[in-house]
């Protein structure tokens, strides 16, 4: 039976969403195309009319958790109700819930380690989402030039995901608890 257009950009998203939840809890490898579909409710069948490839999902799925993070920060930039839109980002990101709930975090911190192992396609993504995410921070940070204004932000963004990963290598310990708490206030973001 053919799904209308609306209907299939509808399923083509359910899918997206459903492998970036996965990606980000199991890591590509640990989730195959059926496995995604089911989580889904669909059939395999209809994978390949939206994706290439499972390298292609990759693609597709992490550059929209990218975009969406992005817009999430962003919408803190423009709200006028936050009076300091780098200590809300900031407080968030290194926080226990960041940590905790693999399936919504940063995925950086869950997926960077496994880029290098996949297409260009994948490190294409990342290198933009990098690059975007430093671009948006520098926008935030002190410094008196824009090249110093970019160093902060590479070197601040450096030790979140730096402190958000060894936090979790820390386990559910008072150690992990402390990492976050030290990176929060070395970057000055403490809410």
């Amino acid at each position: 039976m053919k799904v209308s257009k609306e209907k299939a950009i509808e399923n083509r998203e359910l899918v997206l969403d459903t492998a970036a939840r996965l990606f980000r809890q199991v890591g590509f490898d640990g989730v195959g195309v059926a496995d995604i579909m089911k989580h889904a409710g669909l059939t395999v069948g209809g994978f390949y009319n939206n994706f290439d490839s499972k390298e292609d999902l990759i693609a597709k799925a992490c550059d929209k958790i990218g975009s969406q993070s992005l817009k999430r920060w962003q919408s803190h930039i423009d709200n006028p109700e936050i009076a300091d839109p780098l200590k809300r980002i900031g407080s968030s990101y290194l926080s226990a819930k960041n940590r905790d709930d693999l399936s919504s975090t940063c995925l950086f911190s869950t997926l960077g380690a496994e880029v290098p192992r996949h297409d260009a396609a994948v490190q294409q993504v990342f290198a933009q989402g990098v690059a975007s995410t430093i671009q948006l921070l520098s926008t935030l940070v002190d410094g008196q030039t824009e090249d110093e204004r970019r160093s902060h932000a590479i070197a601040m963004f450096s030790q979140w995901l730096g402190a958000l990963v060894l936090s979790r290598a820390a386990s559910n310990s008072p150690l992990s608890d402390e990492i976050l708490a030290v990176a929060r206030k070395a970057s000055h973001v403490e809410e």
